[in-house]
């Protein structure tokens, strides 16, 4: 019963940053956040910035890809709200980088609908809902380098368990274990056309509460797009998403698979560019090929104001 709650919560976890793959289908790491300009560093002094992500899924699917036959019903929604501070350190340098320090705070509402086929008895419902501040990621020292039309940026975060966490309940807020992640993204911007990458290795500590340790985690987020009018551009966004290692409880690899995730993610976006202190970004995300998690949209609305 243990495995089944943190599945449920694990499913929306993720989501918070927002079908079973690492521990029950989520990640700590907020996947397709980050695939606008991630090469770029942010103006010298004090930045804050905004994410709304709205996260919709009718589909979990298992390790075959299709919808998982565990479940009698599934439905997950949720509705998270991030802050951002971004401080980047006036006249320092290191290696020729400029350097930044980051926290961010994510708010999420979470809401499953999800039932345990028990067949023939009735299935067993672990639907529930969640609100209130989730697992805070912390980067305190990034490096940002920056070319004419290359731009760089390197460094290490951590996510740390903050958010609330019951191994009974169905949804949680935190995922109850640290994840560090190294991260690299290049920006290129060639005249009026612009090209960014992020690539993200991410590994996860024990959950003390379950004994579970969630697999490594690769990602790789995209965009690419063109400035079609002063302060206008347009274009394609997502993210491909691979578990590399072995889900693990009690010390044991979880059977029959590993319980290995994997999906990725395609959609348009449109970036606005109000003026140096203040640009707009909203972006849609399709998922597709899901694995042993869930399958479905994603919606960004994302602010920065530089002071």
């Amino acid at each position: 019963m243990k495995k089944i709650a943190t599945a449920a919560c694990a499913l929306l976890a993720g989501l918070a940053g927002p079908a079973p793959a690492t521990e029950g289908g989520g990640s700590s790491y907020p996947v397709g956040v980050e695939t606008n300009f991630s090469g770029i560093m942010l103006p010298e002094g004090a930045n804050l910035l905004a994410y709304y992500q709205h996260y919709a899924a009718d589909h979990a699917k298992g390790d075959d890809g299709e919808d998982n036959r565990r479940f009698a019903y599934f439905r997950t929604r949720a509705d998270v709200l991030a802050l951002r501070l971004s401080y980047v350190w006036p006249g320092a340098r290191l290696a020729g980088a400029t350097l930044e320090t980051r926290v961010v705070l994510p708010l999420p509402s979470l809401d499953l609908s999800l039932g345990i086929d028990r067949s023939p008895l009735a299935p067993l419902d672990r639907s529930g809902t969640a609100s209130g501040p989730g697992d805070m990621t912390l980067a305190p020292l990034l490096l940002g380098w920056h070319g004419d039309t290359v731009h760089q940026m390197a460094g290490l975060e951590t996510i740390l368990p903050t958010g609330s966490y019951d191994a009974t309940s169905p949804v949680n807020t935190g995922r109850n274990y640290r994840q560090l992640a190294a991260l690299y993204g290049v920006t290129w911007l060639p005249g009026r056309w612009e090209a960014s990458a992020r690539v993200r290795y991410g590994v996860n500590g024990r959950n003390q509460a379950t004994d579970y340790r969630s697999g490594e985690e690769l990602t790789l987020e995209f965009s690419g797009g063109y400035k079609f009018a002063p302060g206008w551009s347009a274009g394609v966004n997502g993210y491909v998403y691979r578990q590399l290692t072995d889900d693990r409880q009690a010390g044991r690899r979880v059977a029959p698979d590993g319980n290995r995730g994997e999906v990725e993610a395609v959609g348009p976006y449109l970036a606005w560019s109000v003026s140096k202190q203040l640009s707009l970004i909203g972006k849609l995300q399709f998922e597709s090929g899901a694995r042993n998690r869930a399958e479905g949209e994603r919606f960004w609305l994302q602010g920065r104001y530089s002071f």
